[in-house]
This record gives C-alpha cells, sequence and structure tokens, in this order.
C-alpha cells in the first residue's frame, strides 16, 4: 500500500512541479536518451547543490509509469522530524552506522526492480571540498545494478533557505537548474572490479563522482 501511495503522490505532483521549475528556475534536462539504456531498474548518483535536489531529479525523469516510484536515501534528521518524508519515497539513511544496515532497504528495493536515487557526497556541497561516501559503491556493488550519473548545474545555494535560495531571487527569475545524465556503468567499471574492501569502496565512489561531473 505504501509503494501506491508514493507513486500516486509522485505522479500527482509531476506537472505542478514542472511549470513551476520551467517558469521560476528555468529547468531543462539534457542526456535522457542514457536513462533510457539503463533499463527499469537502476541507481541514479546524483551531486546535491540545494534542497530542492530531490524535486529536480524526480522532474528530470520521464513521465513514465515505469520510472515511478523513485526512493531517496534521506537524512536522519529530516526523516524524523518530516514525518511525510516516508510517503515521498525517503528511506533514513541510518547515518552513523554500519553499510550493511544503511544500504539494506536501498538494496531490497532494487532486487525488486524499483529505482533508487543516492547523493554520494551525502549532504549539500557548501562550497567545501568531500569526499563521496562508499554507500553508494557497497549498494551498487550489492545490488548489480547500473549507475545513471545525473549532474546539477545549478546556482541556487542550499546555504542561505530550505527552498534554496532567496524567495525573492526565485520570484525574479535569476535561479537556473540544468540536469544531465551521463552515461549508465556498473561499479565494477571504476576500479575494473567489484569493490570489496573499505579502500576500494572509497575509491570506486571517488570514481563514480568523477563520471557524476563528467557528465554533459
Amino acid at each position: 500500500m505504501r509503494i501506491i501511495i508514493i507513486k500516486i503522490i509522485q505522479l500527482s505532483v509531476y506537472w505542478p512541479f514542472m511549470l513551476l521549475f520551467r517558469i521560476f528556475l528555468n529547468f531543462k534536462v539534457s542526456g535522457t536518451d542514457n536513462l533510457k539504456k539503463a533499463g527499469d531498474s537502476f541507481i541514479i548518483a546524483v551531486n546535491h547543490v540545494s534542497y530542492l535536489d530531490p524535486i529536480s531529479v524526480s522532474l528530470a525523469i520521464p513521465f513514465r509509469l515505469k520510472y515511478f516510484p523513485l526512493y531517496y536515501m534521506a537524512s536522519d534528521y529530516f526523516y524524523k522530524i518530516l514525518f511525510f518524508y516516508r510517503f515521498v519515497g525517503a528511506v533514513r539513511a541510518h547515518e552513523g552506522r554500519d553499510l550493511e544496515l544503511s544500504g539494506r532497504p536501498l538494496i531490497n528495493l532494487l532486487a525488486n526492480g524499483e529505482r533508487v536515487v543516492i547523493f554520494p557526497e551525502g549532504a549539500i556541497n557548501r562550497g567545501a571540498k568531500s569526499r563521496p561516501r562508499r554507500g553508494i559503491s557497497y549498494i551498487a556493488t550489492k545490488s548489480n545494478k547500473l549507475i545513471v550519473p545525473l549532474k546539477i548545474e545549478s546556482n541556487l545555494d542550499g546555504s542561505v533557505s530550505v527552498v534554496g535560495g532567496k524567495v525573492f531571487d526565485l520570484l525574479t527569475g535569476k535561479h537556473r537548474i540544468k540536469m544531465i545524465y551521463g552515461k549508465p556503468f556498473k561499479i565494477e567499471d571504476t576500479i575494473g572490479k567489484r569493490p570489496e574492501s573499505l579502500s576500494e569502496l572509497r575509491k570506486a565512489s571517488d570514481d563514480v563522482f568523477k563520471r557524476i561531473e563528467a557528465a554533459k
């Protein structure tokens, strides 16, 4: 029942949000042919720019029943305080715990043919250089699913407010969001094998993020 509710909600808000994003954020998407190569079940790996990113990712997906619902790994903080999160596709990250505990819910979803979205950085990038976390590589290894890199090119500032920028700036059309899909790949394409050790998972995650940044 929860899956049906999530799907209905995501599909019902798709076009209203698309209209708003195109008017106020000059929203554009390119490279969707790369997404088609990934089949119906896959992992979307995306950089994290602002609090609007989960919505941006949903809108970057073509409006097809087979692509919904989408599931997102969400921080424990927002998952706890925002009860509705669990009904829009959020999955608790279990931050600070072992990879199996935090990754198992998404691995199970992928095993059932679903689609998951992971932000390898684990949080909004506020300008400081931080290495992507191991979770993306662990989940990709255990699920054996293709990873689709998705780059967000935007001038939104996640440090300003929960809407990714001052409301006044949103109304003046100063902001922009462009979503760019890269070519899908398997995790073994990153380091030449499936990562096993923590150091290999780290290196593989680094390569995943490089592929996100290289999308054009």
